[in-house]
This record gives C-alpha cells, structure tokens and sequence, in this order.
C-alpha cells in the first residue's frame, strides 16, 4: 500500500456510506462486506481522486488522532479490501 496511491472500486461493486462506516456490494457474488472504517472512510473516496496522504491530512488536523495512526489504520483497512477484489489502486497524476 502506498500513500500516493488513489483507490477505485472495482468492476461490479458498489460501495454506500453507513453509521459503522462502509458496505460493499458485490454483483459478482453477490456478497456484502461490512467494514467497520467509522469516519476514515467515505464512499466518495472510492473515485481514485484522492489518496491516503490527502485525506489522512485533513483527519489529523481535526487533532483526534496523530497521523501515523491514521494512516496505520487506513491502510490497513485498504489492504482488507483489495485482498477481497473490491478495489484496486492506481497511481495519481
């Protein structure tokens, strides 16, 4: 996992935002995943606009957390899912 990295879903999945944080939908399955990510994850950074250094910024400065733990956890999260085939990451230009 790279922290330059941006994120995309995968062809046949949908991902919607819910109060525990992420479910994945896959057509291929069809399978749901649960994934407990709260608010360090939301559906939209699934456009592979953005990548985990842009957003863990913006968290740490809400001074919750320290970044280093935020990126730990969000990539962690995001080494799960893409195990699974749900995303794929992809460089940003």
């Amino acid at each position: 996992m790279e922290l330059t990295k941006g994120y995309r879903l995968a062809n046949g999945v949908q991902v919607r935002k819910e109060s525990f944080g992420l479910l994945f939908y896959d057509y291929k399955g069809p399978r749901l995943y649960f994934v407990p990510s709260k608010d360090l994850l939301t559906d939209s950074f699934f456009n592979g606009e953005k990548s985990v250094k842009d957003i863990t910024g913006s968290l740490a400065a809400s001074g919750e957390k320290s970044r280093k733990k935020i990126q730990e956890r969000i990539l962690k999260l995001l080494d799960i899912i893409e195990a699974k085939g749900l995303i794929y990451g992809q460089s940003i230009c």
